[in-house]
């Protein structure tokens, strides 16, 4: 989970600055780089955009997230081939309708590998989940258009403890090449990368808990299938936002009586029009921002000026404007560890009940572990045995009066 440093800071410190100002976040000339940021500090951290193909989750989307990426925004595409592996051998695109498939902008867990219809409440987009196994295997094959023009076919052959496996080639079966990328290699990150042009795995990601917006290019479906790639911001996983709509005074806009959800696209891109008469960006100036931290510290953003290609540069105000106190932390898991576990897992959490439950269920909803303790208020550590357990994906859930939070937890 995200900002457990900055937590306990804010918890002892109490304070914080509430002056608005003005920050600027570039993907460079050309939209070259994409840039992480973070709220807290306005630390940049900017990484050249067009070095991947494919994106793994790793531990920070969850330790048994099956979501695969794709770099869409410099030209890679996807596309559903065949529903049947064994059609391999035997590719042949004549007359194959060719439905492009893309990335979600609402969330980072549905890829273009899972954005379709699922044949069954275990289908993960490009493979099967085994609840008995705890094994994804791969069932389809799908077809990449790289950005440099090129094709290859792609099976994902399976994930399994915490490794996933899969095996590519051009379409007339040359040059094939067996890869994998395992989660362990990117503990903390959102992703592990993996460039098919290169044939390389891509360590490129900051930290999950460094930042809080992604300012990137992206693909977005206008209606009707029109795919169009833009220029926007991102939130990472666990980041709350509200958008606040013709603002009479943006200046003097207060957070309170907006609803907040995780929708990683809710900023997105159209808070900016090009204007064709003085070639340049107009921004929307009635319009505000509201982004929940994980640990409840809420900023006001208002975007003010676009560069466009010409620097890629975002220039916005932000403001701190409620900052969480000690009564005031949420109820939710911090961290968990060891995840992969074996014999004991231990879970950091923070809490305002006094009242706490966690258990660890199946898959099939079957609690399978569970324990009940009074806290103080504030943070905790509790641990919970696993040694009895067979391997594989389990839910772990803290449950108070006023809600549950959960985690997906690997046991080996």
């Amino acid at each position: 989970m995200k900002r457990k440093i900055l937590l306990i800071a804010t918890l002892f410190t109490g304070t914080y600055a509430s002056a608005q100002v003005t920050d600027t976040a570039s993907m460079g000339a050309g939209y070259a780089n994409e840039n992480y940021y973070a709220l807290s500090n306005g630390d940049n951290v900017s990484i050249v955009r067009d070095d991947w193909d494919l994106a793994f989750a790793s531990d920070g989307l969850g330790s048994s997230s099956s979501t695969i990426r794709i770099n869409g925004s410099i030209g890679t595409e996807l596309y559903l081939f065949s529903n049947d592996t064994a059609d391999w051998g035997s590719l042949d695109t004549t007359g194959f309708q060719w439905s492009q498939l893309i990335n979600s902008e609402t969330d980072w867990s549905t890829s273009a590998f899972q954005n379709q219809t699922p044949a069954s409440g275990f289908d993960l987009g490009w493979g099967t989940y085994n609840s008995i196994t705890h094994i994804v295997s791969g069932d389809r094959i799908f077809l990449l258009k790289l950005a440099n023009g090129g094709y290859k076919k792609l099976i994902v052959d399976q994930l399994t403890g915490g490794i996933f496996t899969f095996h590519y080639a051009d379409l007339d079966g040359s040059n094939l090449v067996q890869a994998s990328v395992s989660k362990s290699n990117y503990a903390g990150k959102n992703f592990g990368y993996y460039s098919l042009q290169n044939n390389a795995s891509l360590d490129r990601e900051p930290l999950a808990n460094s930042w809080d917006l992604l300012f990137t290019k992206y693909i977005v479906d206008l209606g009707g299938g029109y795919l169009y790639g833009v220029t926007g911001v991102l939130a990472n996983a666990g980041i709350q936002v509200a958008q606040a709509n013709n603002v009479n005074n943006v200046l003097t806009e207060s957070w309170q009586g907006h609803s907040f959800d995780d929708n990683i696209g809710a900023i997105g891109w159209d808070w900016k029009s090009f204007n064709m008469t003085t070639f340049t960006y107009d921004i929307e100036d009635s319009l505000v921002y509201f982004i929940e931290d994980e640990i409840g510290d809420i900023y006001k953003v208002i975007f003010t000026e676009f560069g466009g290609s010409s620097t890629g540069d975002f220039i916005f105000t932000k403001e701190l404007v409620n900052a969480v106190g000690f009564t005031e932390l949420k109820n939710q898991i911090l961290n968990v560890y060891p995840n992969p576990a074996s014999g004991i897992i231990n879970v950091i959490f923070s809490s305002n009940e006094n009242e706490i439950s966690l258990s660890i269920v199946d898959l099939s909803g079957r609690a399978v572990a569970s324990r009940e303790f009074n806290v103080n208020a504030g943070m905790g550590q509790e641990s919970i045995e696993t040694a009895h357990l067979n391997s594989g994906i389990y839910l772990l859930i803290l449950r108070t009066s006023k809600g549950i939070e959960t985690q997906k937890i690997t046991i080996r």
